[in-house]
């Protein structure tokens, strides 16, 4: 039966239906792309855009081509991975209820005791049973007070109709206990930053895969200004009792002192290593031939002799690293769909004998900076989390770049081949996320030397208890921002915060 015939069998009964014209038409030829380098953005197209809006997306509202020019085919839409359920929308959870994933994951082996312990383990949990289901999967980014890791989140009704699958088969009566501190019931009341929805997956290299789409945190996913508030204290408290129910087991305060003193000695280390890259200080102290005094104490900051910006830094720049940062933008709604990625370079043998300036000033002008954008995905805007402005890089023309070409390009861009020869050290801004980004569009940052994120950098050197945005360290730097979350933009400016950080009165004020 052809299709006219079984459209004929199915609206026979309203012929007007069948004349009805549903604006859709064969695909034209294939619309060719001659060049994946730098496009100039002109007057006629001044958000950069590529040739013609492309396809539709599931999350994007309809958008048609430019007057004047010709529509393009629609293009295929991503083909979902297995296991995986790119819906790209979000899907309310009864009463604003959620419990996290992984603490459920291992609720036989820390809250069920005897053998029906073992009877429900082995029924519904062993050997990747308790992944091999749907669970459709919520984010939220925990404060940074407790680490800035997201918290994997799926509704509790899910939860309570799997445990009503397993009271049923076992003749038991398990349930999830409602106490806010056992941290397996979590109501986000009004008020609270809200769990953003994820994907659905069905095994575990699934879920795998879509916690790697967690885009970094907004400026705005925690109450760091300082004040916080009896609402958000509260949120903390949840999201706290969360991340304890997800570990295997409960730390002892004299643990959290220890993991907490581990981090601070980290942070420390981090400062004196830039230090040194900087020519700040002597080679020698971060050899290790010299004495480093309270370096080593929790809590405190290495500080440098006060510097003259019209000079140059008064020792070698130790090992004369070539700092690259980078930045990657997603698709707001489907976080599969990488859309931007900026990259910028600061190589020290450079720089040597020019003096930084004010602020770092002179250095920040030596810096190359990149704008990538995938053309298959030219036409997503952000603008329900973040305002996206992917045609207004500041620092250069914008160049169009092939899905499939993405990676050549960006380990280039990276100069992961001079990995031998150089000290690559790669620099970021809540730097996790944007290696997750890397790796799930197929770029290893192994070749790297060192990893320098600026927002715990700039924590540490201003003993601030919580990180800032990117917008809000540039704000006390006062070096202002232009169109912020442009990939692009985002890796100029964490460059020009690494250099700032430490030039001038910033970090003699800080410390």
């Amino acid at each position: 039966m052809g299709p006219e015939e079984r459209l004929s069998l199915l609206f026979a009964q309203d012929e007007e239906l069948l004349k009805m014209d549903t604006g859709r038409r064969p695909a034209s030829e294939s619309w060719p792309v001659h060049n994946t380098g730098p496009q100039t953005e002109d007057s006629g197209n001044p958000a950069n855009e590529p040739p013609a809006t492309i396809i539709q997306d599931t999350a994007q509202p309809i958008q048609t081509a430019p007057l004047g020019r010709p529509s393009p085919p629609e293009l295929p839409a991503p083909v979902p991975e297995d296991g995986i359920d790119l819906q790209c929308e979000h899907v309310p959870s009864p009463n604003g209820q959620f419990s996290p994933l992984l603490a459920i994951a291992k609720y036989p082996y820390k809250h069920i005791k005897g053998s029906l312990s073992q009877d429900v383990s082995s029924r519904f949990f062993d050997a990747g049973k308790f992944w091999n289901r749907s669970w459709d999967i919520y984010f939220i980014h925990a404060p940074a007070s407790l680490g800035s890791r997201p918290v994997l989140l799926t509704p509790t009704s899910g939860v309570n109709s799997f445990f009503q699958e397993i009271n049923s088969a076992l003749k038991c009566q398990l349930s999830l206990p409602t106490d806010t501190s056992a941290g397996l019931v979590l109501s986000f009341e009004d008020g609270y930053p809200q769990p953003v929805y994820l994907g659905r997956s069905t095994t575990r290299e699934a879920k795998d895969q879509l916690e790697l789409q967690i885009p970094a945190p907004s400026s705005d996913h925690d109450g760091s200004s300082g004040d916080m508030d009896e609402v958000y204290a509260a949120y903390e408290t949840m999201i706290e009792a969360a991340i304890e129910a997800t570990r295997n087991r409960k730390r002892t305060s004299k643990q959290k002192q220890l993991m907490r003193a581990v981090k601070e000695l980290d942070m420390q280390q981090m400062v004196r290593r830039m230090h040194c890259y900087f020519g700040l200080r002597p080679m020698e102290d971060i050899e290790g031939t010299t004495d480093m005094g309270d370096w080593d104490t929790p809590g405190t900051v290495p500080t440098v002799q006060p510097l003259d910006a019209t000079k140059a830094v008064p020792y070698p720049f130790w090992r004369e690293p070539v700092f690259i940062s980078i930045d990657v933008e997603s698709n707001e709604r489907c976080h599969s769909q990488v859309t931007e990625v900026g990259v910028s370079v600061l190589d020290m043998q450079g720089l040597v004998g020019v003096p930084p300036g004010e602020n770092g000033d002179q250095w920040r002008k030596c810096i190359q900076s990149r704008h990538l954008r995938v053309r298959e995905y030219g036409h997503i805007v952000n603008h329900e989390f973040v305002s996206g402005c992917p045609g207004m890089f500041q620092f250069g023309e914008s160049e169009w770049v092939l899905q499939r070409d993405l990676v050549d390009v960006v380990r280039s861009s990276l100069r992961l081949g001079d990995a031998l020869d150089r000290r690559l050290v790669l620099v970021g801004h809540n730097l996790s996320a944007d290696v997750k980004y890397l790796k799930q569009v197929g770029v290893d940052v192994g070749g790297f030397r060192d990893q320098i994120d600026t927002a715990q950098m700039f924590r540490k050197l201003r003993k601030e208890e919580s990180v800032r945005s990117l917008g809000g360290v540039l704000a006390k730097l006062n070096i202002r921002g232009w169109y912020l979350h442009n990939a692009g933009n985002d890796a100029r400016y964490t460059m020009e915060v690494l250099i700032a950080s430490f030039m001038g009165k910033n970090e003699e004020d800080a410390v």
